[in-house]
């Protein structure tokens, strides 16, 4: 969990820092923290972290004046790097987390824990060291470590992160929503934070915090691996595939795009990944596709569509809406246990500013994929409609990120636009170049599979005559069934479905 120190506790009242209670990589998974330690192991440390018999110091910097970056020297002129290697040589690891990144050490610090020794980690027939990082690696052996060896085992021992204030909080939110009880998200997470403000210099294990947790009103939650909150994440997603089935082509027509997201979301460097296409181009016929592809593999996964939903102005609200007592991150991360999970965000245009009936609910869906930072085997996919990312900054900013892998949904192919139409029992072969061009939208072949026992059912010329020959079918068909009472609205230019 993450907050501030209170200023006059930190150790440079100028520029307050931050410190988090890190669950680890995994929540629940580390063994025991202190904040503001005593004795040597305090030095340049704001708190100590053990986990599976490691000892990991944490020092933490919001940001040096108005730098965009950390490198080496700026490191070294606040005592860093000097700290840094005091406490590797004394076997910890050493964690330096702020605001801002300090890239090429980042790089050179992966880089030396993927190399087997110096060696190769400086030699030229390896792409550890390169040109843009050499300097940097000079820099460290002539004003740090005084020899290759030393550098080279100093990077080995470094872990260097960056994450925005608004980020973590979002992270403080999503756990404590999903191992506390007693209060709110986001209040549970200002209790913790106020627990171990009041315990500097205490070791906080997980039985020493259940212990302090009473004055707050908040207990340990046991929502991980519950069957309940399993058995409702499972009925989310058995809704949002029915919708998605309701209004698939049969046969369904395999899309490349869709194998494709499976291995952009096996990825571990791509967390949110988004399918981008025109309106009728089959995105969530693609999302379907994926979600079975990685459920065979036995992932969890979470699907909602928010053009289904009524508006909302919280993660948690979300989750109520969808039948969940809280966030349909921490839901999907109960549910997972730690397995590879996936939340599945479809029709993102409904909170577009372009065309979205409820655009003030953008910034709470921006809030759910923080959250899902905080759990690293949590994948993101989203989907949305090209005009939007094109006429709505928020969207495209999002789909622009460097964070953001983009798929684009293309038209059907001849070949594909071919079959579908047979399988209609139409003949394929009559078909215009115009009428083929409509029907490279999966959309448009919905349409035509409703008429398609029509004796003119190609007659349609243009989008517009084939969905208003789908309208009076459907207006005959109601007629024929007694039903006076139907009414039909004239289509309006954002309708997604017939």
């Amino acid at each position: 969990m993450i907050t501030r120190t209170p200023p006059a506790r930190s150790h440079h009242p100028r520029t307050p820092e931050l410190f988090y209670l890190k669950r680890s990589r995994t929540p629940g998974r580390a063994d025991a923290i202190t904040v503001e330690d005593v004795g040597e192991i305090a030095q340049g440390a704001e708190f100590t972290l053990l986990r599976h018999a490691a000892t990991e110091v944490h020092q933490v910097k919001l940001k040096q004046r108005n730098a965009n970056g950390w490198t080496p020297a700026s490191l070294n002129a606040v005592n860093v790097l000097d700290n840094a290697r005091r406490h590797v040589e004394r076997g910890r690891q050493f964690h330096f987390v702020s605001t801002i990144p300090a890239p090429t050490l980042a790089s050179l610090t992966d880089r030396a824990r993927r190399s087997a020794n110096v060696q190769s980690f400086l030699s030229e027939d390896n792409d550890w060291m390169t040109k843009d990082l050499r300097p940097d690696f000079d820099y460290l052996v002539t004003n740090v470590s005084h020899s290759d060896q030393a550098a080279w085992q100093l990077l080995r021992g470094m872990w260097m992160h960056c994450q925005d204030e608004a980020g973590l909080r979002h992270i403080n939110d999503a756990l404590a929503g999903l191992l506390l009880d007693g209060a709110l998200p986001t209040l549970a997470a200002l209790g913790l934070g106020d627990l171990a403000q009041h315990n500097l210099g205490v070791r906080l294990d997980a039985v020493a915090i259940g212990e302090r947790l009473g004055p707050y009103g908040l207990s340990p939650a046991q929502r991980l691996g519950s069957p309940d909150v399993a058995q409702a994440v499972t009925d989310t997603l058995a809704s949002w595939k029915a919708s998605v089935v309701r209004e698939l082509l049969q046969p369904v027509i395999p899309r490349t795009e869709g194998a494709g997201l499976a291995i952009n979301l096996r990825s571990g460097s791509n967390q949110i990944v988004v399918v981008v296409g025109t309106a009728g181009a089959g995105k969530s016929a693609v999302l379907h596709q994926g979600v079975q592809v990685l459920e065979a593999e036995g992932w969890a996964v979470l699907g909602l569509r928010l053009d289904r939903l009524e508006t909302f102005s919280s993660t948690t609200e979300i989750g109520q809406r969808l039948g969940l007592a809280m966030s349909p991150v921490a839901a999907l991360a109960a549910a997972a246990n730690e397995r590879p999970s996936l939340l599945v965000i479809d029709q993102l245009d409904a909170v577009s500013l372009a065309s979205g009936r409820m655009p003030q609910s953008f910034d709470t869906v921006a809030d759910l994929m923080h959250e899902a930072a905080a759990f690293p085997q949590m994948r993101v996919l989203l989907a949305c409609r090209a005009f939007d990312v094109d006429n709505d900054h928020r969207i495209r900013q999002l789909v622009t990120d460097e964070r953001v892998v983009r798929v684009e949904v293309n038209p059907l192919s001849d070949a594909q636009v071919d079959a579908a139409v047979t399988a209609m029992n139409l003949p394929a072969d009559q078909l215009t170049a115009t009428q083929r061009s409509l029907l490279s939208l999966p959309f448009n072949l919905v349409l035509l599979r409703a008429i398609a026992d029509q004796v003119d059912a190609l007659s349609f010329t243009s989008a517009t005559g084939l969905l208003n020959a789908y309208w009076e079918r459907k207006r005959r068909d109601c007629a024929g069934r007694r039903q006076p009472r139907a009414r039909f609205a004239k289509s309006s230019p954002g309708s997604r479905t017939p």
